[in-house]
């Protein structure tokens, strides 16, 4: 009768854990991270239960993968979203600066003497280099808060990695055996949380214990061994702007450089940076430099109203960071060389309809004074001589196609001059009137000579790029999106709390109880009535 009694209360005890666990999964139906857990029950004349999770560690892997992929996608669309807010956009695009710009210097040049032209001008340039000073700084401010976004995703990262090596300390007081679920769940929710940060490598010990690296080509990165863990930080590099570096802090404080960073947050951050915002910087900037360099160039070959030799429209700065230094030079609209510095007059009895033109850059070393009047006399269609300060130098060879180079000066003529056809150069000193150097720096927009393209084909390329780096990620993330999915159907097909499933073990579980309850009860009347009658 005493065996009947405590084989019932055995089982009674038994079936009682088994209701526990099925309230446990119930009431943790939403929890993040959680298993499902289940009781086994053997019995050997007495009830043994065994308390286990639902779990499946090759689905637990398959989803951290999952994870680490579809959290990387994210930052990349919403930095290159926010790219595109800021240079495609019609409020934020320059391509409008660059049109009202070069729009105002054909229009000065189609009236040089024009003060309203003129300050119009003037006044564009300005715009021009308002607007590039604009986007270079937000460009700046985006790759200062992808910055920031890393390196708090980092300490993240090592938050979680410290957590780890907590519950590792706690999974290594157990031999393996008889290890509670919800601690294993808490080990794999850890996981779980810094997969999105960065694409990690793990590996579990025989007494359940997770070392973690960061996946290839990181794979000497070990931030978890064991009970040990290990950090990563950032620091900025020296003299480049918006630049940092992640380091890996080993052993003894030794740090070493931390090349990329794969998968997860982290590494969507850092594709982002890498992919899209340090490029376009650097593209702006070349662009800002080409432009500069080129209408300084232009404008130093042309004269002012004062009589001057054209000075620098931009200021470029003294660093590389162009876009943000660009800045416009000239203070007043007279300092706006419109004129060429030189004018030149046919002869009297020149040939008709022969025309002749200006052009400057020839000589690399010319020190900005306007050269000295000449006069060039053709003496048949391949000779002329150049007169200077009354000395008279003879040439033959004369070629249309190369035409005649004096100093920084070249003339051009439309066709072959005539015998007695000639020529006088002289300083432009009025610089009113004349038109040629503020047309030629109105077709500098028509120039390939932004990586061989055209200014505003150029910018639109780097917009496009960011577009088609923005449509990518959205194509790839609906693509991990569903891979995702798959895994965590996948894992919650194994660990996930069904309700009618525990709603029915619940009702079994429950008669169970009560059967093994009633048995312990009729066992201890057999046995009290036993007592009274002396048995």
């Amino acid at each position: 009768m005493r065996d009947l009694l405590s084989v019932s209360a055995s089982a009674t005890q038994s079936y009682k854990r088994a209701l526990n666990a099925v309230q446990t999964n119930i009431s943790n139906l939403n929890t993040e991270g959680y298993s499902r857990q289940k009781v086994s029950i053997t019995s050997t004349g007495e009830s043994h239960t065994t308390l286990t999770r639902a779990h499946d560690s090759f689905a637990e892997s398959a989803l951290r993968s999952a994870n680490s992929s579809l959290e990387s996608e994210q930052p990349a669309m919403d930095y290159a979203r926010r790219l595109l807010n800021l240079v495609g956009s019609e409020s934020g695009s320059l391509t409008t600066a660059f049109d009202q710009f070069f729009s105002s210097a054909k229009q000065l040049a189609s009236n040089p003497s024009s003060a309203p032209s003129r300050q119009d001008f003037l006044s564009n340039a300005g715009y021009l280099a308002a607007r590039v000073n604009a986007v270079a700084s937000e460009l700046q401010e985006i790759s200062a808060d992808n910055n920031a976004e890393v390196e708090y995703r980092i300490n993240q990262l090592n938050g979680f990695s410290s957590q780890l090596g907590i519950v590792n300390e706690e999974l290594a007081d157990f031999s393996g055996a008889n290890v509670p679920p919800a601690l294993l769940d808490k080990r794999d929710l850890v996981l779980m949380k810094m997969s999105g940060l960065a694409k990690v490598d793990v590996t579990i010990s025989e007494k359940g214990l997770a070392s973690v690296s960061l996946a290839s080509p990181n794979g000497s990165i070990v931030l978890v061994r064991n009970t040990e863990s290990k950090t990563l930080s950032v620091s900025p590099v020296t003299g480049k702007k918006n630049m940092q570096q992640i380091k890996y802090i080993g052993g003894a404080g030794v740090s070493a450089d931390v090349t990329t960073v794969t998968g997860g947050s982290i590494g969507g951050l850092l594709s982002a940076k890498s992919s899209i915002i340090d490029p376009l910087v650097s593209k702006l900037n070349s662009m800002t430099q080409t432009l500069a360099t080129r209408l300084n160039e232009q404008h130093a070959q042309g004269m002012s109203s004062l009589g001057v030799v054209g000075a620098n429209m931009f200021s470029l700065g003294s660093d590389t960071n162009y876009a943000e230094n660009f800045t416009l030079a000239l203070t007043s609209s007279d300092q706006i060389a419109a004129a060429g510095r030189l004018k030149i007059t046919p002869g009297a009895s020149n040939s008709e309809n022969l025309r002749a033109t200006l052009s400057y850059g020839e000589n690399a070393s010319w020190g900005g004074a306007v050269e000295s009047s000449f006069t060039i006399t053709f003496s048949s269609p391949s000779a002329y001589s150049v007169t200077t300060g009354g000395v008279t130098t003879n040439y033959t060879g004369f070629d249309i196609s190369n035409g005649i180079v004096i100093g920084d000066v070249k003339v051009s003529f439309d066709r072959a001059p005539a015998a007695s056809d000639t020529f006088a150069v002289t300083s432009n000193t009025s610089g009113i009137g004349d038109n040629s150097n503020i047309t030629r720096i109105s077709e500098i927009s028509e120039e390939s000579i932004f990586e061989s393209k055209k200014l505003r084909d150029f910018y639109i390329n780097e917009i496009g790029k960011v577009s088609s780096f923005n449509n990518l990620s959205k194509m790839s993330a609906e693509a991990k999106q569903a891979v995702y999915s798959n895994a965590m159907t996948a894992k919650d097909k194994i660990s996930g709390v069904n309700l009618d499933e525990e709603a029915a073990d619940l009702i079994r579980l429950q008669q169970a109880y009560m059967a093994t309850a009633k048995a312990m009860q009729t066992a201890s009347d057999i046995f009290q009535q036993l007592l009274r009658i002396g048995i």
